[in-house]
């Protein structure tokens, strides 16, 4: 996924967990947060970005082959593909 993102232009940091990501967002300037729905800590990741009051205004978006343009998980964005990420990112304003 990393790999995938940079050869779109951008820089990613990589996280093995919700801690890690978490604890990633909060030390370098992060527009958008991707994960996959099956990470076991999805449900814990989301729960704490929205509490926090600087971080739960970061994009969260999930790869989804199957997902349909402007489908949604809850809080997260589904996306088709990488490619849809700039996309995404103009739509928000980033």
């Amino acid at each position: 996924m990393k790999k995938a993102i940079e050869r779109c232009g951008y820089y990613a940091f990589e996280a093995t967990n919700d801690r890690e990501a978490f604890e990633l967002a909060e030390q370098e300037t992060v527009e958008l947060i991707l994960t996959e729905e099956e990470l076991p800590t999805f449900n814990a990741l989301m729960k704490r970005l929205n509490e926090h009051p600087t971080l739960s205004s970061i994009p969260v978006a999930i790869i989804n082959p199957d997902a349909e343009d402007g489908a949604r998980l809850g809080e997260a964005y589904l996306l088709a593909d990488f490619t849809d990420i700039t996309s995404l990112l103009a739509v928000l304003g980033h």
